[in-house]
């Protein structure tokens, strides 16, 4: 873990220092922000059947969703020979349930994603292909949990969750995609995988997924 953290500020003291020397441009940065929508379910679930808009985990008592969207803000360094680091901050909103007959327990968290990527640009007229790798940095924060179970006549509140494994986890990235002007903007669709070291969420039963897969939109200006 402490040798992926290393690596990506190697990787984006390296893009400043590459950036800096570029005398022509001195050191432009491009700024904008994304959107995006998750096609992994944070969690294992194996083969899955829907329950409440759920996937319920075969051989356990929890369900979880695909976080519906994600969104943050994009910082791009321009460097020489078609090179470009990105640096994003990105939020999503998950979530989880689970039910043993007696109590139904619900928790949501928030989770925050900083990728930083290098980026190999072909030129090809208006449009702009790209193919780019690096790390990510995962943090779990605002954790919710509320539980109803017999005896209690109002459900009750806490701010942690025994699945919590690990608050904190890093993750290498790989993704394509292409970039073009329309108007003022800059517009850049693009697939990305997220293979994570460590599982935020684990207990018996419910377990992070440790491939993640986005569909993301870059807008920058």
């Amino acid at each position: 873990m402490r040798i992926l953290v290393s690596g990506l500020v190697l990787l984006a003291a390296g893009a400043m220092s590459l950036a800096a020397q570029n005398s022509e441009e001195h050191m432009p940065v491009t700024l904008g922000f994304k959107v995006g929508i998750p096609v992994t379910d944070m969690f294992s679930a194996g083969n899955t059947t829907m329950f409440g808009g759920s996937n319920v985990l075969p051989g356990s008592n929890y369900a979880s969703a695909v976080p519906r969207y994600e969104f943050g803000v994009s910082s791009e360094f321009h460097l020489p020979y078609h090179l470009r680091f990105e640096v994003d901050g990105l939020f999503k909103r998950g979530g989880f349930g689970s039910n043993d007959g007696f109590s139904y327990e619900t928790t949501k968290f928030n989770a925050w994603e900083i990728p930083g990527l290098f980026k190999y640009n072909i030129a090809m007229g208006h449009f702009r292909p790209f193919i780019d790798f690096g790390a990510s940095f995962r943090h779990i924060s605002t954790i919710g949990q509320t539980t109803w179970a017999p005896g209690y006549a109002f459900p009750v509140m806490a701010d942690n969750s025994t699945a919590l494994h690990n608050r904190n986890s890093f993750g290498g990235v790989a993704g394509f995609g292409f970039t073009f002007k329309k108007g003022p903007f800059e517009l850049t669709p693009e697939a990305r995988y997220t293979r994570w070291a460590n599982e935020s969420f684990q207990t018996n039963g419910l377990r992070t997924n440790l491939d993640q897969g986005d569909v993301l939109l870059g807008i920058a200006f």
